[in-house]
């Protein structure tokens, strides 16, 4: 308890800086053109069907590749466009989706930052496609290619999400404004986070807050609830809370934690944190790496976003942060 005490009168709790400082006459200018290889398909002439995808194989030769197609090569093809799911799939991304120029933008200004930051690093051509659903791994990357599958964006009120199982704490992330999050974060574990052992709960909170950080520098535009994928309400369920969840922490001596079970409480998606109310947000570990991460920045302006991510220190960020709710 002393130590509680102790924590609460060195804290004065300011609100940390949310991203690197960027000089904004370095940023090179990005212009992100979105080939959409579904709109594409589906909009084939069925009755002239070989004749029109030989018109689009060039742009897409990633999905059709890059020799003469024959009436056996496309046949899994019309069959897929010919099923019924998949064409109401299609009508509805072409009624959220008619064109892509916010997403193309959003997704220019995440990319000239990313550049900025990681210079060395391609810039992926981007693709959008309908993945039946597929929500498990709505964003396909390699270091030449992201394709993005908009059926898995159709928004919070689209029935079909529902009707198939997916639980209310996935559909709230299934929006227009998570597409730039989840590509950019598709890219950061892809081609940039470290990969090194994580023992602790520290470990792992502040590796997800270094990710988060990350979103911070490449989408500073975006709200915190959409990069974290909460509700404002649990924004301010853990804003109004997060010196009771601090002081839980401590009490149970739970960031040094190497239990696997203990740490999956705290980092796993769900409706909520269990043992604590049910308004509460699920992965309230990775919220804290978060803060943390960015009190750490805050502190050290000389450490930049590469040295960061670098660092697999993360008791010392830990420590050094001195953040305390």
């Amino acid at each position: 308890m002393f130590l509680l005490v102790l924590f609460a009168m060195q804290s004065c709790d300011t609100a940390p800086k949310k991203g690197p400082v960027v000089d904004e006459s370095k940023l090179t200018d990005v212009k992100v053109r979105i080939h959409r290889y579904g709109k594409a398909l589906f909009e084939a002439d069925t009755a002239n069907f070989l004749s029109d995808i030989n018109k689009i194989q060039s742009e897409f030769s990633l999905f059709l590749g890059d020799t003469k197609l024959d009436t056996n090569k496309i046949e899994p093809l019309y069959e897929y466009v010919k099923d019924t799911q998949l064409i109401s799939l299609s009508n509805n991304v072409m009624t959220t989706y008619p064109d892509l120029s916010s997403a193309e933008a959003q997704l220019s200004k995440a990319f000239s930052r990313f550049q900025y930051f990681f210079p060395d690093k391609k810039i992926p051509n981007v693709y959008t496609y309908i993945s039946n659903l597929y929500f498990q791994e709505p964003i396909i990357f390699n270091d030449s290619a992201l394709i993005i599958g908009l059926d898995d964006y159709l928004g919070r009120d689209f029935l079909l999400y529902r009707s198939i199982g997916i639980p209310n704490y996935k559909i709230r992330c299934m929006t227009p404004s998570n597409i730039p999050v989840d590509v950019m974060k598709k890219i950061y574990t892809t081609e940039i986070a470290p990969r090194h052992q994580q023992k602790t709960l520290v470990d792992r909170m502040v590796a997800a807050g270094k990710l988060l950080f990350y979103l911070d520098a490449v989408l500073p535009q975006v709200p915190d609830s959409v990069k974290v994928c909460y509700s404002s309400e649990q924004i301010n369920w853990i804003e109004n809370n997060k010196k009771n969840v601090w002081a839980f922490f401590v009490d149970n001596n739970l960031f040094y934690s190497s239990d696997y079970k203990i740490q999956t409480k705290f980092i796993q998606d769900g409706p909520f944190t269990a043992g604590f109310s049910k308004n509460s947000p699920s992965r309230i570990g990775i919220w804290f790496g978060w803060q943390i991460v960015r009190k750490y920045m805050e502190n050290h302006p000389e450490v930049t976003l590469v040295n960061l991510i670098n660092n697999t220190d993360s008791q010392a960020i830990f420590n050094q942060s001195g953040y305390k709710p």
